[in-house]
């Protein structure tokens, strides 16, 4: 089959598109409302989840900073910055390098995750933990192998504190299962899969640095139920204290309670009555009527009356699970 048109198929082609209607904005806009997508980084994370994480990472922040502080023997300040989902190769890029990288193992999970603790914060560590002031390091470097180990037991505090930050949520156990200090050298995830990144600023002593940590999407579609159930407010019983307190407040409100007598009439007996007319209700005096506190039916008895004064005899008390009135 012959792979050039024809003239005469060309002209065709052109006369087509000629005669074709053009989606201009105006009329893509009037079909209906038009949402962007971006196909390379879809949102695989709700708002509701990105809120919960926050929450989440917020209290575990405020935590694991009491640990540190006693650990480092300074003042630690630890809050986070935002938690936003993106692919794995634009989590790499906003990364220092060289830094101190970490890929984490989360069990149960196959999956990894990752930590990057940023040289600014990872050497002030470093030279607390060795009994300096925790000055940064003001010439940009690698961490040697030493430097490295003894970073790496105030790291395994910041996994045991999200470990039991997670807690409420699911049983997750973060730990150590790599590190490096080129990024890219580690292999966590593949470059296009959606992460969600916690970033966290970090503050010990003079120094202030970030921490940038790494979750995959995976992980918090697959313990979605498990976020519903964990922020869903829980009911508790009431205690017999304030039961009594209740009952004592509530027992000097005054309601107001009416007696219900039914009946029909006409219109046109509506339209008639005058002043002085006796209306006939249909109801007998030795029928039972009911009386309605607020739109809840809550009494039933009859009419009685002493003294000249109208009143109603109890027979029954209909309870709190009678229907409510229409």
């Amino acid at each position: 089959m012959s792979k050039i048109l024809s003239q005469e198929e060309i002209d065709l082609l052109l006369s087509a598109a000629a005669d074709a209607k053009v989606r201009t904005p105006e009329r893509v806009a009037a079909s209906g409302p038009v949402i962007r997508y971006n196909f390379r980084r879809p949102d695989r994370v709700s708002k509701e989840q990105i809120h919960s994480l926050h929450f989440l990472h917020d209290r575990f922040a405020r935590t694991v900073a009491t640990s540190l502080s006693a650990y480092l023997r300074t003042i630690t300040e630890l809050s986070v910055v935002s938690v936003e989902q993106f692919s794995y190769s634009e989590y790499l890029m906003a990364l220092s390098d060289p830094t101190a990288f970490y890929s984490l193992s989360i069990k149960p999970f196959d999956t990894l995750g990752a930590l990057e603790v940023n040289p600014a914060i990872a050497f002030a560590m470093i030279d607390r933990m060795l009994g300096g002031a925790g000055r940064p390091l003001s010439l940009a470097r690698a961490l040697t192998e030493i430097e490295q180990n003894v970073l790496d037991s105030v790291v395994k505090i910041l996994l045991d504190g999200l470990t039991e930050g997670w807690r409420p949520i699911v049983q997750l156990a973060f730990g150590i299962q790599g590190h490096e200090t080129r990024p890219r050298m580690l292999q966590v995830v593949s470059l296009n899969e959606v992460v969600v990144m916690v970033v966290f600023e970090a503050k010990i002593g003079e120094a202030t640095g970030m921490l940038n940590l790494c979750i995959p999407a995976s992980i918090v579609e697959n313990t979605a139920s498990q976020f519903v159930q964990a922020w869903h407010p829980q009911q508790r019983d009431v205690s017999g204290d304030e039961v009594q307190w209740l009952a004592e407040n509530l027992g000097r409100m005054p309601v107001r309670a009416m007696p219900v007598i039914e009946t029909r009439v006409t219109g046109a007996d509506v339209l008639s009555f005058q002043a002085g007319d006796i209306v006939s209700l249909g109801v007998a005096t030795d029928e039972r009527i009911e009386v309605r506190v607020g739109p809840v039916r809550k009494l039933r008895g009859r009419l009685a009356a002493e003294n000249a004064r109208l009143m109603f005899r109890v027979d029954e008390c209909c309870g709190p699970g009678l229907a409510r009135a229409d």
